[in-house]
């Protein structure tokens, strides 16, 4: 049998130094969380769908019931109001915040326009502005997506889903 001064020759084999382990710890934590990395990318290109945000129709009328020239107002998910107006051509739905400063417009029937009472700021039916700080700036009010089933006679606004995490 081997001998080694001080000892034998398996003693000094399985002896392990703190360097030696710690620096296998470091070794696996980082393969740990390299791996975890590569599958949470992998799940994202799979998956990209899920962590998308995703849009509910939200029902907003029979067709019948809005007369032409006029606004119903609706909420979506998320609290937001929606003016929901009707024309000669079709159905258009806006955002009820005006982009100026976040003040909410509102519909003048008899003038066929929106008017935001905090700068007095004024739209025509077609969302864009025409005087006021928001036509100085060139902004419109934001058109939301609506579905017109012809068919059924009902109106459909798109939403954003309350339940999902906005990414």
């Amino acid at each position: 049998m081997d001998h080694i001064a001080g000892g034998s020759l398996m003693d000094e084999t399985s002896h392990t130094t703190r360097r030696e382990w710690l620096a296998s710890v470091l070794m696996g934590v980082g393969l740990v969380a390299s791996y975890g990395v590569l599958a949470v990318e992998g799940l994202m290109f799979l998956l990209p769908k899920r962590l998308k945000p995703r849009t509910r129709l939200l029902f907003a009328g029979q067709i019948d019931r809005y007369k032409v020239g006029g606004v119903q107002g609706f909420y979506d998910l998320q609290g937001n109001q929606i003016l929901v107006k009707r024309s000669e051509s079709g159905f258009q739905a806006f955002s009820s915040v005006c982009p100026h400063l976040g003040c909410r417009v509102h519909w003048e029937v008899d003038k066929q326009q929106f008017f935001c009472p905090c700068h007095r700021g004024v739209f025509d039916a077609n969302g864009v502005a025409i005087s006021g700080p928001p036509a100085a700036a060139g902004q419109r009010l934001s058109q939301v997506p609506l579905k017109v089933d012809e068919l059924s006679g009902v109106i459909y606004i798109e939403v954003k889903d309350a339940k999902r995490k906005q990414i």
